[in-house]
């Protein structure tokens, strides 16, 4: 997009003008250290004659923002970007701004440092203007007036002394826990009416080039050169309440203990001094509220549940006298939450993977008030504790904002099997819950955009809120592409505190290739394959480098992922080199796409090498399944065998037809099958004999042992393990699907929702065989399942399919739903045939409207 403004920021942080042309030459850009977790207050004031017919603002901050407009918050953001390629919000203010005197506020939030969402600036710009730096430009029409709102020395600027800038950060890759004191901030500086004179006048961040620079062709410079057109839609979100408070203690007051662990660690006792009345008054909106009295040796705490798991910002209203204090700390579960008969006194814990503390502590002001947590996490309990009240307080109530992206259910699927059923919706909200400015692992310990998870969102978002979530998969594309490293791979997750030359996956770059096939499949977007081609090119080549004499990989550097399981890595590595051919195979789809004919023949080629040298090397002939390590020395094959490297063998056509069968009964044999332990995310082992066993795949590579089991017919197996795998979980009664299948890691963890995509594709049927869906396959497979309906999104409408069995006979009645600009090939489920048809029946490709087809045995008359 076009700049119509400049960057401004306060003057107290000084534009350094002694970073100069011959500086950065000679010594590189220096980073500067202006601190970190600063928070600022921006305002400007301006009239217009009437309620504008148009009214647009962009805006742009770094790190993160929150906009009003005359007193009223309309938008938060930017959305995550890397800051070479920055993304500025748009809103429509016509709805906010009114006829006279107007004011737009932004409290702008500074990390400085690198988090799992957001990028510090790393080249020479930063040098110069140190972190931070605010862009606004809002055009008004008012009839044939236009009136302009740029960011200029007219805006009015403060440091912020409400949060307190020492505050420890939340966790491992979080941002900071919010120490914030409400008397240090004036609670209408949002408001037309507040009087800001005493406030700095903004700083325009531009340094102006000389004579001498603008001779050797270095002009002005200005931070974030690169402003690009945010694509996504902003967050949906709505008030949610808590359900029941589930325990009220005493707290023997620890003042020693700090911040970050005191909530966590300081002993409940019965309640003495302290006074707590109408508890449950917290937990809805109304004339009520919770009375909380404490006493100078006693504070309170309580433990406060929602009905459900979700990414939010928990809140807390209250009416204070002045300096009482509230602690939040939110959290997705407490101990034992799924452990029978657990504690009836929980409280929530630090106790878990990455060992994360999402809280706030905030100190009231006079009055009656509200505070909400800056960034959003993971919610399901909330403890809040209460100090220093020993007037008494009025709790109003506790809530949270349940955040995500604004996503339409436009996928639909319902089948005899109410399990299934309940494992598909739990997985399609666990999905949503994870889905916000970029498709993220988990919405509370984390938060980051993992490549190697993103093939298994993607397929989520396509069969369950199609269209709906396109522009948020389109920038996932372009996210990872924009990451890309000098040596060709793509950063393990991005954007985000990836260190640019820190630790890396490499397998997780062929998932992005292999995604990108999906991609171009279900929405034809040519235009963004042929804008990420490139950057496939040239991870590939990463790959070819590593490549021996023979075409396979060998030792494969930095982190060889595959999955949380102990899978054979060493040597020649059957589960990447498959990975490769997979990826290799979708590029040629991509390549074919744009044009690159002569690309697409030579990935043909390199793909078949590498599979010739799997199946030469790897394949053991006597267990008939392919082994997961070979010596690449002496061309000994490891004993170790795994449903990961098998199912990919499957997947990607390493193993011939004939071998399939052989395959899937050694790898779904449940006598062989063992769980291996991985740490932290599971836990649980059982004992394991290569020579005999076969490593089982957990909640991840379960989305590629189900393709694999589809794409063979035997679909019933997938869904048989479906049930083993997710039974006791869902039994427990989380609305969630967790990371592992016990609760150790995150428990709300996209990846672990495969079965929506998997039960769309496989029981349903519907896959796209053509870019843009103009040509999709329907192949139902039945399992045990007497009937399954439901609806797979194109981008030409939905297509729908419902088929049960009907009679003793066993015949099967299928109905198709075919949107007009799709063509259906019907394929039978195995062992099947369509009943003998004639007219507009009798072909296998099916056109736009309403069929019914029969299926009957085969050698049916």
């Amino acid at each position: 997009m076009r700049r119509h403004a400049h960057f401004i920021w306060t003057p107290r942080q000084k534009i350094d003008y002694d970073v100069t042309f011959r500086s950065l030459l000679v010594g590189g850009a220096i980073r500067r250290d202006e601190g970190v977790n600063r928070w600022f207050l921006f305002r400007r004031c301006f009239d217009l004659p009437q309620v504008p017919s148009a009214a647009t603002l962009r805006i742009f901050a770094d790190s993160r923002y929150q906009l009003f407009v005359n007193g009223v918050r309309v938008g938060r953001g930017p959305g995550r970007a890397s800051p070479a390629f920055a993304r500025v919000d748009e809103y429509d203010l016509k709805a906010a701004l009114q006829s006279g005197t107007n004011v737009v506020a932004v409290l702008v939030h500074v990390y400085g440092v690198d988090t799992a969402w957001y990028e510090t600036v790393k080249d020479y710009t930063q040098s110069i203007f140190g972190d931070g730096g605010l862009y606004v430009y809002g055009e008004f029409r008012c009839d044939n007036r236009m009136t302009l709102l740029a960011s200029d020395e007219s805006w009015r600027v403060v440091q912020c002394a409400a949060w307190k800038g020492d505050a420890p950060r939340s966790g491992w890759g979080q941002g900071f826990i919010e120490d914030h004191d409400a008397r240090k901030i004036a609670p209408d500086w949002m408001h037309t009416s507040f009087d800001d004179t005493d406030w700095d006048a903004a700083q325009p961040q531009l340094r102006v080039a000389d004579d001498l620079d603008r001779a050797k062709g270095w002009g002005d410079i200005q931070p974030f050169p690169t402003l690009l057109t945010r694509e996504i839609a902003h967050m949906a979100e709505r008030e949610v309440q808590p359900v029941r408070v589930i325990s009220v203690n005493g707290v023997a007051a620890t003042s020693s203990l700090p911040l970050e662990r005191r909530i966590y660690e300081e002993p409940f006792e019965a309640i003495r001094s302290a006074v707590v009345n109408n508890e449950i008054a917290c937990l809805t909106a109304g004339p009520d509220s919770m009375h909380v009295q404490t006493s100078p040796d006693q504070d309170v705490s309580l433990l406060i549940e929602f009905s459900r798991r979700h990414a939010g910002y928990p809140f807390i209203e209250v009416e204070a006298l002045g300096g009482e204090v509230f602690e939040v700390a939110v959290a997705e579960t407490v101990p034992g939450e799924y452990v029978a008969n657990r504690a009836v006194v929980a409280r929530v814990s630090r106790e878990s993977y990455l060992d994360c503390a999402q809280l706030f502590r905030y100190v009231a002001r006079p009055g009656v008030q509200r505070f909400e947590k800056f960034d959003w996490t993971g919610v399901k309990f909330l403890q809040l504790a209460i100090r220093n009240a020993p007037a008494g307080v009025r709790v109003i109530r506790v809530g949270s904002v349940e955040t995500h992206y604004p996503v339409k259910n436009e996928g639909r699927f319902e089948c005899s099997d109410v399990f299934l059923n309940q494992l598909w919706i739990r997985g399609r909200y666990t999905t949503l819950h994870c889905t916000h400015d970029a498709w993220e692992d988990c919405p509370g310990r984390e938060k980051r955009q993992w490549l190697g998870d993103g093939i298994v969102h993607f397929l989520i978002d396509a069969a369950a809120f199609g269209s709906s979530s396109q522009a948020v998969d389109r920038q996932f594309l372009r996210q990872a592409a924009e990451s890309q490293r000098t040596d060709g791979l793509l950063q393990m997750f991005a954007p985000g505190d990836h260190h640019n030359g820190g630790v890396i996956i490499p397998d997780f770059n062929l998932h992005w290739i292999c995604a990108a096939r999906h991609y171009l499949l279900h929405t034809g977007d040519v235009a963004t394959i042929a804008q990420i081609l490139p950057a496939v090119q040239r991870s590939l080549a990463w790959f070819e480098r590593q490549s021996d004499q023979r075409g396979l990989m060998v030792d494969v550097p930095h982190w060889h992922f595959i999955e949380w399981a102990r899978v054979g890595r060493s040597g020649e590595s059957f589960a990447i080199n498959a990975l490769l051919v997979g990826a290799l195979q979708a590029a040629v789809v991509l390549a074919e796409a744009v044009g690159y004919d002569r690309v697409a023949v030579e990935y043909r080629q390199w793909s078949e090498r590498v599979r010739s040298a799997l199946r030469l090397r790897h394949f053991d002939h006597k267990r008939e399944v392919f082994v997961d390590s070979v010596d690449p020395a002496s061309g000994r094959q490891l004993p170790n065998v795994s449903q990961q490297s098998n199912a990919l063998a499957i997947l990607f056509g390493i193993a011939e037809p004939e071998e399939v069968a052989p395959i899937v009964a050694r790898i779904m044999d449940e006598s062989l099958l063992r769980r291996t332990a991985t740490p932290p995310v599971t836990l649980v082992a059982d004992p394991f004999d290569p020579t005999t066993d076969v490593v089982r795949c957990n909640t991840y590579f379960s989305h590629f042992l189900y393709a694999a089991l589809g794409k063979a017919g035997r679909f019933d197996l997938a869904v048989h393990d479906m049930r083993r795998l997710y039974g006791d979980m869902l039994a427990t009664g989380t609305e969630t699907l967790w990371e592992s299948i016990e609760p150790v890691a995150s428990l709300c963890h996209a990846f672990s929702a495969t079965a929506v995509y998997q039960l769309s594709a496989h029981v349903l049927g519907v896959s796209p065989l053509a870019p843009g869906f103009t040509v999709a396959r329907v192949a139902p497979q039945c399992a045990d399942l007497a009937w399954a309906r439901g609806a797979y999104p194109t981008p030409w409408g939905p297509l729908e399919v419902e088929w049960s069995r009907v009679g003793l006979a066993g015949r099967i009645q299928v109905r198709l739903g075919v949107p007009s600009g799709v063509t259906v090939r019907f394929v039978a489920p195995a062992g099947w045939q369509r009943e003998p048809a004639s007219g507009e029946y009798a072909s296998d490709e099916i056109t736009a409207g309403s069929h019914t087809l029969q299926v009957v045995p085969c050698g049916s008359d």
